[in-house]
């Protein structure tokens, strides 16, 4: 069963659980559209989010969906399908381990420009040991439910571990990540395509009919 998927912004994988998120239901509702590009491939990534409920779902470049991720942000639990397999499991609960910010340089720029209609600004992350720096154009719109997702899963995406060591980060979310090595060689863009406040049907985060449980 396929355990990759980026969040994001973001591949994301060996996904676990966060017992201490935080839950905030009064803001975003909708779908946000991602495009995630590096020099080994193209992704495109759906998170939708309605209440304490989020899906994240991953389409390859030959627009297959390669995976979809069930989150329920009140009660602590992801469920992975497969889409191809038609299975799903329900993926292990731990405590999220703790970011290590020894040696990271965060800044928090004045500047700003405007991304899909959205005022962002720059926050940069460099980590001279790992030699990488990232960029985060970030928007603050109540974007509460991405904190709580990242926390909930634990990835292998270098440039998502970077953005938890940024202090007071609730809230917001970046239109645009960009990650260099420090001689400023582009090592991954992501960028979000469309936002759309909108609705959406508590069935689009139910496992669909016709899906077997795999037990771990």
């Amino acid at each position: 069963m396929h355990k990759h998927l980026l969040l994001f912004l973001v591949s994301f994988s060996l996904f676990n659980l966060s017992a201490s998120a935080k839950v905030n239901t009064d803001s975003f509702e909708g779908s946000i559209n991602l495009l995630r590009e590096s020099v080994f491939d193209t992704t495109h990534i759906t998170i939708m989010v309605k209440g304490s409920l989020a899906r994240v779902d991953e389409v390859d470049k030959d627009n297959r969906l390669v995976s979809r991720r069930l989150i329920d942000l009140e009660k602590n639990t992801v469920v992975a399908l497969s889409p191809q397999q038609k299975l799903y499991t329900n993926l292990q609960v731990s405590n999220l381990p703790k970011v290590n910010r020894a040696g990271v340089e965060v800044r928090k720029t004045e500047n700003y420009k405007e991304i899909n209609g959205y005022k962002c600004y720059q926050w940069r992350v460099k980590d001279v040991q790992r030699n990488t720096e990232v960029a985060f154009w970030v928007a603050n719109e109540s974007f509460e439910f991405f904190e709580q997702v990242i926390q909930l899963l634990n990835r292998t995406e270098q440039s998502l571990t970077l953005y938890q060591v940024i202090p007071e980060n609730d809230g917001f979310f970046p239109m645009l990540t960009e990650e260099r090595t420090l001689l400023r060689k582009e090592k991954l863009k992501i960028s979000v395509v469309d936002i759309s406040r909108t609705n959406l049907s508590a069935k689009l985060f139910e496992i669909p009919e016709g899906y077997q449980s795999l037990r771990q």
